[in-house]
């Protein structure tokens, strides 16, 4: 793995512990979905970076599907939080 698969790796973390976080803890939800948010995002462009230049192994898509996985469940389970995250950032 290079330099931006292990970032992507870590990113994906960050973002899906900050989600996990932002569902148990109710009055710092915004701040822990905004931030697993763009946390989950900045992995996907490492990820992409990395698909981009040819990095070995499959590690690089783990960001990707965390992303679209998160984002699914989140909008499956709570419609609202992305109405409520991006009126947030609106403000």
């Amino acid at each position: 793995m290079k330099r931006l698969s292990n970032w992507s790796i870590v990113f994906a973390v960050i973002g899906t512990l900050s989600f996990s976080c932002s569902l148990a803890f109710s009055k710092a939800s915004e701040l822990l979905l905004f931030s697993g948010f763009g946390a989950l995002l900045i992995g996907m462009l490492c990820s992409f970076g990395a698909m981009y230049k040819n990095e070995k192994g499959k590690s690089k898509f783990l960001a990707v599907a965390a992303f679209f996985l998160l984002s699914f469940i989140l909008v499956w389970n709570e419609p609202f939080q992305i109405i409520r995250l991006l009126t947030w950032v609106k403000n």
